[in-house]
């Protein structure tokens, strides 16, 4: 996985981490379901992008 895709994914892994919290913070349900939601998406594009790298090399 290049530097870009790695900063990528955790980018969008700590913007669902964010919105959940942010959302139990606040009391919004909305953005807190939005967070959780989002979050197993983001961490299995990652490591689909990391088995992909495997079979690279």
């Amino acid at each position: 996985m290049s530097l870009t895709g790695k900063i990528k994914s955790k980018t969008w892994a700590i913007q669902g981490w964010i919105m959940l919290h942010f959302g139990r913070a606040t009391g919004n349900q909305h953005l807190e379901s939005k967070g959780a939601a989002s979050r197993p998406e983001k961490t299995l594009r990652r490591r689909g992008k990391q088995i992909k790298d495997m079979f690279r090399r």
